[in-house]
């Protein structure tokens, strides 16, 4: 939010935050940029790994018959930084309407190669060697940061991983890493583990920039910082010099870092003083279309998450299209790999719940490893705590307010039956007052009468 400025009669200028410490004002504006933003981010960050846990359920199951195609969720990466470290085995396969495998591709990742059904690949080849081993069965295709697998002749795809060297990549598998069967579905990235290491291309055009807002304790705007992407071979380690540069970047006040997963972060050095947040993206990633801050999370993105999710939409007109058997790869030739008496996606569904999932840190919360049920709990309590405790201090000030007032009425306020009580004393004072100067002249008249 821009700051709310106060001008004074003379024309000077300043930040209201800055002569404001305490009041109901205070009080909406931290309401406005600390509480209810922090809120947002842990219910973005809840909402994000509830959907993450029911799309790994799903992709490792499909339904029966199964899905003519599989469209990948956004990854907001080209193919070949996609391919990118993965570890493991998956086999994608053609099946028909009874569930009978009609053709097969195992994909076995081994660093920057791989090899599909035994022949070699990498990045740049996968396509057409994956295309090739699949003999028209399945086409694979790749636009707009999307992986898409599409059945022929009436067959559905389905996809499994290796039971004992499942398919790896930041802790999701194959299917599940590039959304090909998830149950949930959003436009943008909605976790921020991309993989992507100091040798990686970003694939932001030199020249694009982003700006950054830096706000001191009191919320207050200390300074804008605008970076642009660097000029040169377009990896992340240019990237990652640029943000952190002192003097055209961020570097006077905190540093990025990429960590293993491949997510960027921003640390303050001094977290208690200095929150960072982002002002205007005007970037675009080639070839997913999607901002520098929409493909890492950086500001308020982890927070909007919790608005961005919906379920597929033909699920939701045809729930018989979920995914609730699991692919049998040592089915015998000729015999269904699918079964509708299958239930165990179904299972796998419904423990969401129980799974340990990695929390980030989010909206005050430390994050860290427990059930998404535990997490849900603990954020529930925590903004049912702060209900309370926010009525109690409210409850405390008005009774605090009423008894200053009570009391400045007592001191500047009128009492009828007081002022009766003066009054009548004090007539009765003037009146014997009045009756002592009586007295008093006509004694001073009878001496005087006697001396003359």
């Amino acid at each position: 939010f821009s700051d709310i400025m106060i001008t004074e009669p003379s024309g000077t200028r300043w930040p209201l935050l800055d002569g404001v410490s305490s009041g109901q004002i205070r009080g909406l504006i931290e309401m406005r940029d600390v509480d209810a933003p922090a809120a947002a981010a842990r219910l973005g960050e809840l909402t994000a790994k509830l959907a993450d846990e029911l799309n790994r359920a799903h992709n490792a199951s499909s339904s029966l018959p199964a899905p003519a195609t599989l469209t990948g969720r956004n990854t907001g990466q080209s193919l070949q930084n996609a391919l990118t470290g993965f570890a493991g085995t998956t086999t994608i396969t053609a099946v028909n309407a009874a569930g009978v495998v009609q053709a097969s591709a195992q994909i076995v990742f081994s660093g920057a190669t791989m090899t599909i059904n035994g022949a070699a690949a990498d990045p740049s080849t996968f396509l057409s060697v994956l295309n090739a081993q699949m003999g028209g069965a399945v086409t694979a295709s790749f636009a707009d940061g999307r992986l898409q697998l599409d059945g022929a002749g009436g067959n559905g795809v389905a996809i499994a991983d290796d039971a004992t060297s499942p398919s790896n990549k930041g802790g999701r598998g194959f299917s599940h890493w590039f959304g090909l069967n998830d149950l949930v579905s959003t436009i943008t990235p909605t976790f921020y583990e991309t993989g992507l290491t100091l040798s990686s291309q970003h694939g932001f055009d030199a020249g694009e920039s982003l700006t950054f807002r830096f706000a001191g304790e009191s919320g207050a705007r200390q300074r804008d910082v605008t970076v642009s992407v660097p000029a040169g071979t377009g990896t992340m380690g240019e990237l990652l010099g640029a943000l952190n540069d002192p003097i055209t970047g961020v570097g006077r006040y905190g540093a990025f870092s990429l960590d293993a997963a491949g997510k960027l972060a921003f640390k303050a050095y001094d977290p208690a003083a200095t929150t960072m947040s982002i002002v205007t993206d005007a970037t675009t990633q080639t070839p997913s279309g999607v901002s520098m801050s929409q493909l890492f999370g950086l500001g308020a993105t982890g927070a909007t998450r919790a608005g961005a999710y919906s379920v597929r939409s033909d699920i939701q007109q045809d729930p018989g299209k979920l995914a609730l058997a699991q692919l049998n790869l040592s089915a015998a030739a000729g015999t269904p790999a699918l079964s509708k008496s299958d239930g165990r996606g179904g299972l796998a569904l419904g423990d969401v719940g129980k799974r340990n999932v990695a929390f980030a840190a989010a909206g005050g919360s430390s994050g860290g490893t427990k059930t998404l049920s535990a997490y849900a709990a603990d954020f529930a309590g925590e903004i049912g705590g702060k209900a309370a405790a926010a009525k109690t201090r409210s409850e405390t000030a008005a009774a605090l307010s009423k008894e200053a007032d009570s009391r400045r009425a007592s001191a500047q306020g009128v009492n009828m039956d007081e002022e009766l009580v003066n009054m009548t004393t004090f007539q009765q004072a003037y009146n014997a007052s009045a009756r002592l100067i009586q007295a008093s002249k006509d004694m001073y008249d009878v001496l005087i009468g006697i001396v003359r």
